[in-house]
C-alpha cells in the first residue's frame, strides 16, 4: 500500500470477462465505503488479446492519478492466465500478493520456425515471490458448469486479498456483497 493507495491489477485474455468483473469490482467497493479508479485495457481487440484491468483502492478520497500503476507499487495481481502474470510482474514489489491462474490457454507459434518457449508457470515459480495458484477454470467447470464464470471465483480473490492488506481496518469486504453485484450485473452467469 502506497500512500493509503491499494494497486490492483486483474489480468487475462479477451473472452474471460475482465472487463465486466472490473465493473461489478468497483461497483461493489464503492458500496462498501471504499473509493474506487479503475481503467480497463485491452491488446489486440480479438479473443486471446491481452486485456486487464488496473484499480486504485483506498478508504480515503482519490485525487485523479495518472493512468499506469508504476514500477514497484503493484500490491495485487490476479491472473486469470500465466502469461498475463509474467507481464504485469515488473510493476511489483516484494510483498506484492499473487493469485495466479494454474493452466495457460494455448500459445500459437509461427510454425514456420522452431522455437522453444519455456512455459510461464516455470518462469514464474523460478522467481522469489510467492504465488497463490488458482485453477480458476477447474473451480468454475466443476461448481457452475462453465469455465466461463472463472472470473468470479477470480473476483472472491480480489476481496480476499484487499481483506488481507485492510486487516487492520474496521470495514471488512462481503463475499457475500460480491456476488450480489456480480449475478446482477452479469446477466449469463450461471446462479451457484
Amino acid at each position: 500500500m502506497h500512500n493509503n493507495v491499494v494497486n490492483l491489477i486483474i489480468a487475462g485474455i479477451g473472452g474471460q470477462g475482465i472487463n465486466s468483473l472490473a465493473i461489478v469490482l468497483a461497483e461493489f467497493l464503492v458500496e462498501s465505503g471504499y473509493h474506487c479508479q479503475f481503467t480497463a485495457h485491452k491488446g489486440g481487440a480479438q479473443s486471446l488479446g491481452s486485456v486487464y484491468a488496473e484499480f486504485r483502492i483506498s478508504h480515503q478520497n482519490l485525487t485523479t492519478l495518472g493512468q499506469g500503476i508504476p514500477q514497484g507499487q503493484l500490491d495485487i495481481l490476479i491472473a486469470l492466465e500465466p502469461w498475463e502474470a509474467l507481464r504485469h510482474l515488473t510493476l511489483a514489489h516484494g510483498k506484492t500478493l499473487l493469485w495466479v491462474e494454474v493452466e495457460q490457454m494455448p500459445l500459437f507459434v509461427e510454425r514456420s520456425s522452431e522455437r522453444i518457449i519455456e512455459s510461464p508457470q516455470t518462469q514464474l515459480k523460478a522467481l522469489p515471490v510467492t504465488i497463490h495458484w488458482q485453477s480458476y477454470r477447474k473451480m468454475a467447470q466443476q461448481q457452475t458448469g462453465t469455465i466461463k464464470m472463472a472470473n468470479y471465483f477470480a473476483g472472491l480473490d480480489c476481496i480476499n486479498a484487499l481483506n488481507q492488506i485492510f486487516k487492520d481496518t474496521s470495514s471488512h469486504l462481503e463475499q457475500q456483497l460480491f456476488k450480489v453485484h456480480f449475478f446482477k450485473r452479469i446477466k449469463k452467469a450461471r446462479k451457484l
